[in-house]
């Protein structure tokens, strides 16, 4: 389970770089062990759908321990998002995709997160991202979005934002 020590960089890099209004339906692709989710539900009374995916069971039974239910009871989705369809649609995303199986880099996996995230999000819908810097997520953004932006970066990572 990736950073089930602390909360990582990337991931508070991005929950600082999220918009002040979030509503409507929500999801947290590649949740890890819940702590996107718990931030978005602790700051954002009017979601009013939170849902998380997580391919990695342990990793989603954390969630399930770590994301209480505030003004929307979260639901938990044990999937795959290379390979599974999402049933749901939504008008904002967040993830922290892993770029590595191993230990080499694969940016193939962001990527299949990228396009997955374009399909699941509603007309107008908006992605937020964080990524390490050196990763070439930008060409996909642009062929998933109508529009996409770096919106922070520090030593080691950029938050990105798309628009579906």
């Amino acid at each position: 389970m990736f950073s089930a020590d602390r909360i990582d960089a990337g991931s508070k890099l991005l929950i600082d770089n999220l918009p002040e209004k979030i509503d409507g339906a929500v999801a947290d692709f590649c949740a890890g062990w819940g702590y996107l989710a718990a931030e978005l539900a602790l700051r954002h009374p009017k979601i009013t759908t939170l849902d998380l995916y997580e391919a990695d069971f342990a990793s989603l039974e954390a969630a399930r321990r770590n994301v209480v239910a505030t003004s929307v009871t979260p639901r938990f989705f044990w999937q795959d998002l290379l390979s599974e369809e999402v049933r749901y649609r939504y008008d904002l995303i967040v993830m922290n995709p892993p770029f590595h199986q191993h230990r080499a880099a694969e940016p193939d996996i962001g990527q299949g997160m990228i396009k997955a995230a374009a399909v699941a999000l509603k007309p107008g819908g908006r992605l937020y991202m964080v990524a390490n810097r050196q990763l070439p997520y930008e060409r996909t953004l642009a062929q998933a979005f109508s529009s996409h932006t770096e919106i922070a970066r520090d030593g080691g990572f950029k938050v990105l934002r798309a628009r579906r």
